[in-house]
C-alpha cells in the first residue's frame, strides 16, 4: 500500500504542477483574490481526489506498469473515471474563472487519454494485430462519450469567450471549438474497422516475381528501392503495377464506404463536408484554395522547363517508348508515386563530368550504422544549441523494420504526451534519402520539445501542420548543401565550382520542385471527392486527368476502374491531410532564406550553411516554442518578417538553375509543356 500511494503521489504531483503551469502562465491576467481562489481550488481538488483514488486503486490492485516503462491504460482510464464525476457547475459562460476552471479539469482528463491514444496506436503501428486494433476501438470507445459531453460545452464557452479581452482563453476555446466528435458508438467501431483494413493492405501487400510466385517483396524496402535504382523498363513496369494493383485495388471499396461514414460523422457536427474541417487547420477565413493555385501557378515556369528537360533526357534512353512532347509515363521518374525525381539525377545531370559525391556509397564505405545516422542527425540540431534527443527517444523509437512482426514502415515521429517521450518510427536503410528523412522526423522531435517546455498542453502543437512538416526539412536543406557536405568530409571543398553546384541545384529542383504538382492534386482530388465533386464511376480517370493537367505525367499502362491508383498512397488509405506537405515545400524555402539571413550568410542561399551558429538556432527555438500559442502568421513573422505562404524565397533559391535550364531547353530543341 505504502510503494502504491508513493507512486501515485509521484504521478498526480506531476498533473498538479501541469495545471498550476497553467494557472501561473494565466497568473498574470488576474487579480490577487482571483489568482488565491483558482490555487486553493485546485489544491482542494488534487487532495480530494488523490484519496478517492488510492481507496479506489487499493480495491482494485491497478499499478503503474513497471516491466515496460509504458503508461499503466487501466490506471489513467481509472482516474479519469473518477474526475469525470466532478466537473466543476457552469452558471455563467461568460466568466473568465468559471472557463479557466473549467478548461483545468477537461485538460488533466484530456492528457491522460492523449497519452492513452498515442501509446495504442503506437502499439498498433509497431505491431499490426487484430489484438491491437481491438484495443484501439475498445479505448475509443472509451474516449468518444467525453468528447460528446464536452464539446458542446466548449462551443458555449467559445460563444462568449470570442468576446473576451484575456487573448489565452479567447485562441483556447476558439481552437478547441473546432473538433468534432461521432455521434455514435457503432461509427467509432465501423471506421476503427475500416481503416485498419486499409492499414493492414497497405503495410502487408507483395508484388511476386513473374518467373517465381513464391518471390515476393513489400514496398519497404524491396520496391522503394527497385523503383530508386532500376532504369529497365519492363522491370520498373512490372514494380509499378504490382504494386498499385495489389494495394490500390483492395482498398478502393473500403476507402468509399471509409469516406462515406466520415462524410456522414463530420456533416453531424455541422459541416458541409470533409474538405472544410481539414482547412479550418489554417484558420484562414477565406480564399485558402486560391493560395494554393497561386502558389502553384507561381512555381509552374520552373516545373515545367524540369520537365520537359527531364523528358527529353527520358525519350533518349527510352526511345519508342512514348510521345516526346507528351506526359512522361509515371514509372520512370525513380520513385513508386513519381512525386520526386532526384534519383534520376545521373540521367539529367548538367554536367557529368563534375558528378556528385555518391552520399549512399560514402555512408555504406564508412561503414556508418542505422544508429550513427540518427547521432549526425542528433549533432546538427545540437550544434545550433536546439535539443538532444531524450532517453526515451533512444530507448523506445523503431529505427530498424521488425523481422518478427508486421508494421507500418511509413516514416513518423511521435509526441507521446509524457514527459519526455518521444518516438520516431522509421524502417531505415543506410542510403541519402533515409538520412535525410531521419533528419525531417527528428525536425518533428525538436518541435515538439520546443514547446512542450514552453507551453501549457493546450498550446503543445504545430503553428499549423504545414510548420510541423518544414522544421526537419529545413535542416535537411543545410544538410545537403555542399558546404556541409565538405564539413563533414564526404566532398573536399576545393570540387565546389559552377557547374558542381548547377548539379546541385538540380538535384535539389528534382526533389522540392518536382514534389509540388504532386501535393498539390492529393487534397485538390480529395476535396472534390469529398465534395462530391467526383462521379465513383471516374474515381479513378479523374486522377490521372489531374496527373496529367498539372504534372504532365500519365500512367504507363492502360488503367480502369477497377484500379484505384491513388490508394497506392499511403496518405490516401491512412486519410491523412496533404496540403500540409505542399505548404511545408513552400515554408521551408522561407525559413531557410530566413536563417541564412539571421546568420549574415553572404553566399549564394544553395550554399548557406548554420552548422555551429547558435545564435542562429536560437533565434529557429523561438518560433519553435511558441507553438500554436499564436496565430501562425504572427508566428512566421517572428522569423522571416512575412505573414503569409509565398513562393518567392523556393524561386530566388532555384534562380541559377531557372535561367540554365531555359537556355539549355533552347539548345537542345526539349519543347515545354505536354
Amino acid at each position: 500500500m505504502t510503494t502504491l500511494i508513493i507512486r501515485l503521489l509521484r504521478y498526480d504531483l506531476v498533473i498538479f504542477f501541469v495545471l498550476l503551469q497553467l494557472n501561473v502562465l494565466y497568473g498574470s491576467q488576474y487579480n490577487d483574490k482571483k489568482r488565491i481562489s483558482l490555487n486553493y481550488l485546485l489544491e482542494k481538488r488534487f487532495h480530494f481526489s488523490l484519496s478517492k483514488k488510492v481507496d479506489l486503486l487499493y480495491e482494485t490492485g491497478d499499478d503503474f506498469d513497471e516491466i515496460n516503462g509504458e503508461i499503466d491504460i487501466d490506471l489513467l482510464n481509472s482516474l479519469n473515471e473518477i474526475d469525470l464525476n466532478h466537473m466543476p457547475v457552469i452558471d455563467d459562460y461568460s466568466d473568465n474563472d468559471q472557463a479557466l476552471e473549467w478548461l483545468n479539469w477537461y485538460t488533466k482528463i484530456e492528457r491522460r487519454y492523449m497519452q492513452i491514444s498515442a501509446l495504442l496506436s503506437w502499439n498498433y503501428e509497431t505491431n499490426i494485430t487484430q489484438e491491437n486494433e481491438e484495443k484501439q476501438i475498445k479505448q475509443k470507445l472509451i474516449t468518444t462519450p467525453f468528447s460528446r459531453q464536452t464539446l458542446p460545452i466548449i462551443k458555449k464557452f467559445n460563444k462568449y469567450m470570442k468576446y473576451s479581452t484575456d487573448y489565452d482563453l479567447k485562441r483556447i476555446y476558439g481552437l478547441a471549438a473546432l473538433g468534432t466528435v461521432v455521434k455514435d458508438d457503432r461509427d467509432v467501431e465501423k471506421g476503427s474497422q475500416l481503416h485498419s483494413q486499409m492499414d493492414s493492405i497497405y503495410s502487408t501487400a507483395t508484388v511476386c516475381e513473374l518467373k517465381d510466385p513464391n518471390e515476393c517483396y513489400q514496398l519497404t524496402p524491396m520496391l522503394e528501392n527497385l523503383m530508386h535504382v532500376e532504369k529497365d523498363y519492363d522491370r520498373l513496369l512490372w514494380a509499378w503495377k504490382g504494386w498499385h494493383d495489389e494495394c490500390g485495388n483492395k482498398i478502393r471499396p473500403i476507402y468509399l464506404d471509409y469516406i462515406n461514414l466520415l462524410t456522414k460523422n463530420i456533416q453531424e457536427n455541422g459541416y458541409q463536408d470533409l474538405a472544410e474541417s481539414w482547412i479550418e487547420d489554417y484558420e484562414i477565413k477565406h480564399g485558402f484554395e486560391d493560395m494554393l493555385d497561386q502558389l502553384l501557378l507561381d512555381i509552374l515556369p520552373l516545373y515545367k522547363q524540369i520537365h520537359a528537360y527531364m523528358r527529353g533526357k527520358l525519350c533518349k534512353k527510352y526511345p519508342n517508348r512514348f510521345d516526346c512532347n507528351g506526359p512522361i509515363p509515371a514509372h520512370l521518374l525513380g520513385n513508386m508515386w513519381a512525386q520526386q525525381w532526384h534519383d534520376r539525377l545521373d540521367d539529367v545531370l548538367p554536367y557529368p563530368e563534375n558528378p556528385l559525391a555518391n552520399i549512399t556509397k560514402i555512408l555504406l564505405d564508412r561503414k556508418v550504422t542505422i544508429h550513427q545516422m540518427y547521432l549526425l542527425a542528433e549533432n546538427f540540431f545540437t550544434s545550433i544549441n536546439l535539443d538532444s534527443m531524450t532517453k526515451t527517444f533512444w530507448s523506445k523509437s523503431m529505427f530498424e523494420k521488425p523481422n518478427d512482426r508486421a508494421a507500418i514502415c511509413h516514416a513518423s515521429a511521435s509526441d507521446m504526451a509524457n514527459t519526455n517521450d518521444y518516438r520516431v518510427k522509421i524502417c531505415t536503410e543506410i542510403n541519402d534519402d533515409n538520412l535525410y528523412t531521419v533528419h525531417h522526423e527528428m525536425g518533428h522531435v525538436e518541435y515538439y520539445m520546443a514547446y512542450d517546455k514552453t507551453q501549457p498542453i493546450v498550446y503543445r502543437t504545430g503553428a499549423n501542420s504545414a510548420f510541423h512538416e518544414a522544421i526537419g526539412d529545413t535542416i535537411g536543406m543545410f544538410v545537403l548543401s555542399p558546404t556541409h557536405q565538405a564539413t563533414l568530409g564526404f566532398i573536399d571543398k576545393t570540387i565546389i565550382n559552377e557547374k558542381y553546384e548547377m548539379n546541385f541545384l538540380m538535384r535539389m529542383a528534382l526533389q522540392k520542385v518536382a514534389f509540388l504538382p504532386f501535393a498539390y492534386i492529393m487534397d485538390k482530388y480529395r476535396f472534390a471527392l469529398f465534395r462530391n465533386e467526383i462521379d465513383v464511376s471516374k474515381l479513378n480517370s479523374v486522377w490521372w486527368d489531374m496527373r496529367l493537367k498539372y504534372g504532365g505525367l500519365m500512367p504507363p499502362v492502360e488503367r480502369s476502374e477497377q484500379n484505384f491508383d491513388p490508394g497506392a498512397k499511403y496518405h490516401i488509405p491512412s486519410n491523412v491531410p496533404y496540403t500540409r506537405y505542399f505548404l511545408a515545400h513552400i515554408l521551408q524555402f522561407q525559413f531557410h532564406r530566413a536563417l541564412c539571413k539571421i546568420g549574415r550568410n553572404e553566399q549564394p542561399l544553395h550554399l548557406c550553411d548554420i552548422y555551429k551558429q547558435k545564435s542562429v538556432g536560437n533565434r529557429f527555438y523561438q518560433m519553435l516554442a511558441a507553438g500554436n500559442s499564436r496565430h501562425w502568421s504572427e508566428i512566421l513573422e517572428t522569423l522571416t518578417g512575412e505573414n503569409t505562404f509565398q513562393s518567392q524565397a523556393i524561386l530566388d533559391y532555384f534562380q541559377p538553375l531557372y535561367k540554365w535550364i531555359k537556355q539549355e531547353n533552347i539548345r537542345l530543341g526539349y519543347p515545354v509543356g505536354w
